[in-house]
């Protein structure tokens, strides 16, 4: 796998985590993004941040990949758009009928593309047809046409649409018009699912050693990441939460381990299903 030089390093550290555990994230084409280096990386990032992130991702990995395939077995016709997609794996870990749209910035979408592409043609992967749409969603042009395409494929379906690990690096008034933008495009009854990190976490060790790791390892000088709780959760209109859970409710649901129990020790992450009014 040669990786384009637009990609940064650390686009791939996430698939290394879900690779590791396999047996919790349930990703078995994870390691197929993953390269010498990016173990080098991940082994570097561990040491110096956390040391937990393999079983972290492994089980927001799970617990999305278990809510994907729920809403596919219960609705008829689903669709489920990834916004942010990066280089996840769902349609391919999904057995069931499902239309399935990613969306990303155009130059991961390009390389996602192809690569995967390869892959099904030497049989690595299955055969799946997934639509991409390139899109920067701090643009609110490319949100506009985002939602106009969107608006003609989900109108008459019941939809997923999932924002995985992006939430906390967005402004807010960017996730507003996100959340506004879903609320807009999906009907009665589809689910609008995401993770995102309380306030709290902003004097959390762990965060501190992550914020300085990206800053001076990726040139990542931006000081900003949002924030927010069940109070903001509730702002979000012509939604009715469905599932609440956190990062160490989802250790003791999917694994006989408690290594995730000092919230000190770890990325205190939260998770949340939505249900369109």
């Amino acid at each position: 796998m040669k990786i384009q030089r637009t990609l940064s390093e650390s686009a791939f550290l996430v698939n290394e985590s879900r690779a590791r555990r396999v047996d919790i994230s349930q990703d078995r084409h994870a390691q197929l993004w993953v390269s010498k280096a990016t173990r080098e990386l991940w082994e570097d990032f561990t040491a110096k941040v956390y040391p937990y992130d393999a079983i972290e991702l492994g089980l927001r990995n799970r617990f999305f990949l278990d809510t994907l395939r729920f809403f596919v077995r219960s609705a008829k016709n689903p669709v489920f758009v990834n916004i942010g997609a990066g280089f996840t794996s769902y349609p391919f870990l999904v057995e069931e009928s499902c239309r399935y749209i990613e969306v990303d910035l155009e130059h991961v979408i390009d390389f996602k593309r192809k690569q995967i592409e390869t892959w099904i043609k030497n049989g690595r992967m299955p055969e799946r047809k997934i639509e991409f749409i390139p899109a920067d969603l701090c643009s609110a042009g490319d949100r506009k046409r985002l939602q106009t395409t969107l608006t003609s494929s989900l109108v008459d379906t019941p939809s997923f649409l999932l924002l995985e690990g992006i939430t906390y690096y967005l402004d807010e008034a960017v996730l507003h018009a996100l959340f506004e933008m879903c609320a807009a495009i999906q009907r009665h009854g589809s689910v609008l699912a995401f993770d995102y990190w309380n306030p709290f976490i902003k004097s959390n060790p762990v965060f501190l050693r992550f914020k300085k790791y990206f800053a001076e390892r990726f040139g990542h000088k931006e000081t900003h990441y949002t924030f927010f709780d069940e109070e903001f959760i509730h702002t979000i209109h012509e939604y009715t939460p469905i599932e609440w859970t956190d990062i160490q409710k989802l250790e003791t649901r999917y694994t006989d381990t408690i290594m995730l129990k000092n919230t000190l020790e770890i990325l205190p992450e939260n998770y949340v299903v939505l249900q369109r009014k």
